[in-house]
């Protein structure tokens, strides 16, 4: 069972937001949503979300259409435009949230306390911290089989980024689907087993991500003992710095007196989204 987004395409006046996008989100992981600023994880989560509408395309849950069901019980996406009435106490959004089958507001206290959440102040008044603290507390408390996570860590100190973290793999179970969207991998990979990579509104990669690393390698020594290496390989990038020459590349590398280093998810996600590589 997943959220099976077709051919979506997504248009803001003469802007291409989402360009002809299709990726498909499967119970049983946490994925990784990853794209620098701007380059479309947050339109794309307002489409699923109903928020917005694509252009064209289709969006499935389930194998309906995600236009055409109540999806409360089944989906929740937590992101910016999370917006609530001016002057609502933490605790009455929480009280709603859980009379609607949004989340359980039991657990939502219980979560405001773990990360020292006062539930009486009013929501506006949070600092941007404690704003990302309570939408990621409204998707850790909800029961929903698909559980979006926009920029889930903006704003935490480390502390919390290690508690979401710690009640993020508590609350996830192999019947549900975590997608945890950000530009800020290096802590939050760990927990991903699975990648979508997304750059100026296109999916460039999905993939699981432990396959996605395999054989993944800098190479780097003089360019043409590099290039004579790698020649048979996929070269995802390429850099040339003080006399060295430097080739990111997919496959088995013979080293042959060459620096070959394993490239972890993060150097491949710059790499890979990198400006006039």
């Amino acid at each position: 069972m997943s959220i099976k987004v077709s051919n979506i395409t997504k248009s803001f006046r003469k802007t291409l937001a989402l360009d002809n996008v299709s990726v498909c989100f499967d119970k049983g992981h946490i994925i990784g949503l990853l794209g620098r600023n701007g380059a479309g994880k947050s339109t794309l989560l307002r489409c699923i979300g109903e928020r917005i509408f694509p252009t064209s395309g289709t969006i499935t849950l389930d194998g309906e259409s995600i236009f055409k069901q109540s999806k409360f019980s089944s989906l929740t996406i937590v992101s910016e435009d999370n917006m609530f009435p001016e002057g609502s106490k933490v605790k009455d959004i929480l009280r709603f949230l859980d009379s609607e089958g949004v989340s359980s507001y039991n657990k939502a206290i219980s979560l405001c306390e773990a990360f020292s959440l006062n539930p009486k102040k009013d929501w506006e008044k949070l600092s941007t911290g404690y704003r990302t603290i309570f939408k990621d507390i409204i998707g850790l408390s909800s029961s929903s089989d698909y559980v979006f996570f926009d920029e889930p860590i903006l704003g935490l100190d480390a502390n919390h980024r290690e508690l979401f973290y710690e009640k993020l793999l508590q609350e996830f179970n192999s019947s549900r689907c975590f997608v945890v969207a950000t530009h800020l991998i290096e802590e939050i990979s760990p927990l991903l087993d699975r990648v979508v990579i997304i750059n100026e509104g296109k999916i460039l990669v999905e993939e699981d991500k432990d396959t996605l690393l395999e054989n993944l390698y800098f190479v780097s020594g003089e360019e043409k003992a590099v290039l004579s290496a790698t020649r048979d390989l996929d070269i995802i990038s390429s850099s040339s710095s003080l006399g060295q020459f430097k080739l990111m590349v997919k496959g088995q590398v013979a080293e042959e007196g060459l620096r070959v280093e394993k490239v972890d998810l993060q150097r491949f996600f710059i790499e890979l989204t990198k400006e006039n590589k």
